[in-house]
């Protein structure tokens, strides 16, 4: 099962010094459902630098796995307190990607809810900074109407 949805992500990353950046974007996308796993799948854009990307965020009763492919590459896993290492390939160069996941929430039903992400992520032993990941799904009302006139 897919559908259409809206999803709206926002990014809070906060440094060794307190400082906050928050990046928030809103895209069309995807959810389905395969089994007991939910998904979102959207195309990122300029504003966060990725365009040329696909992101997936597979959502599972304990973990969450991200998918980037594309003009960027990386598979991520998120589990509760655990340690996780990923290649992050880029149009730049290949950086290794660690996170260790303090918390993982996810009321995501029928393409509709929020997950939400909150871990450490240390970029190749450069810096180490506090993430969190906000995912707000919900359904596309220009498709749900379509259908409704079909």
């Amino acid at each position: 099962m897919e559908k259409h949805v809206i999803i709206s992500v926002t990014s809070l990353q906060r440094d060794e010094n307190g400082k906050d950046e928050k990046i928030s974007l809103e895209t069309p996308g995807i959810y389905g459902e395969e089994g007991d796993m939910k998904y979102v799948t959207y195309q990122e854009t300029k504003l966060a630098g990725m365009e040329g990307t696909t992101t997936t965020l597979r959502m599972y009763g304990d973990h969450v796995n991200l998918i980037r492919e594309g003009n960027f590459l990386q598979n991520q896993e998120y589990r509760m307190g655990k340690k996780s290492v990923s290649r992050y390939e880029t149009p730049m160069g290949v950086l290794k990607v660690t996170v260790v996941t303090r918390e993982i929430e996810n009321s995501i039903t029928a393409g509709n809810g929020r997950m939400r992400l909150s871990y450490d992520v240390e970029l190749e032993g450069l810096f180490t900074h506090l993430n969190e990941i906000i995912v707000d799904v919900r359904e596309d009302p220009e498709y749900s109407w379509k259908s409704e006139k079909n």
